[in-house]
């Protein structure tokens, strides 16, 4: 939690200090209509090493690493985002075998409704729907690979909130913080699927890095 607090007060003191900033382009006007943008996303890391995490094999099924929004009106835009992981350790597993490879895909489309804010600052609200797949090896209490796979396929749908603010022209940070509903079912071997629903707010904010095209 310190490390989110700390991540969000350098956001907003980056952008404090670069209010004044004055470029040839002289706007930091908001995105119109037909407009693109593309953003990568990161997650606060409050487990060790970096402050920042980039979406991983084993993250949750709708955290997804690239998307690209169009803006249908000055004040509505749709957006997509996908995510593609593959891994391949070369370890062995306990039957002597090479581990198989493992990956995860996902996608989501979802609506965003942008609210007036201020000339730097873009408000919204929005909701989406995601699905995912991941394969990956089974392992023990020890983390070791038992030869087994466990695939998990999931669909969910969320409703957010968000920001973003334009630190130099056409060049922004954002923060988004969300409440969904996820259904997953997750298959171990031979064993039968296992299915759990969770309705649940995002509390970890994921924070955006974005420009327009």
């Amino acid at each position: 939690m310190k490390k989110i607090i700390l991540t969000v007060a350098a956001v907003f003191a980056f952008g404090v200090a670069n209010a004044q900033i004055k470029t040839e382009a002289g706007t930091f006007n908001k995105p119109t209509t037909g407009a693109y943008i593309m953003e990568a996303t990161m997650t606060p890391n409050v487990t060790g090493g970096g402050i920042f995490a980039l979406p991983t094999l084993n993250s949750d099924l709708g955290l997804l690493g690239v998307k690209v929004r169009k803006f249908n009106s000055d004040k509505s835009a749709t957006r997509m985002a996908a995510n593609l992981s593959v891994l391949s350790s070369g370890k062995l597993d306990v039957t002597g075998e090479k581990e198989a490879t493992e990956f995860a895909l996902g996608f989501s489309y979802g609506i965003e409704n942008h609210m007036a804010g201020a000339e730097r600052l873009s408000t919204y609200w929005g909701y989406e729907g995601n699905v995912g797949y991941v394969s990956m090896n089974s392992r023990d209490l020890a983390g070791d690979a038992t030869g087994d796979k466990t695939n998990k396929i999931g669909l969910g749908g969320n409703v957010f909130t968000g920001f973003d603010y334009y630190i130099m022209p056409k060049i922004y940070l954002g923060v988004e913080v969300s409440y969904g509903l996820a259904i997953t079912n997750s298959k171990d071997g031979d064993a039968d699927g296992v299915t759990k629903i969770q309705l649940a707010p995002g509390i970890t904010p994921t924070f955006r890095l974005g420009w327009q095209f």
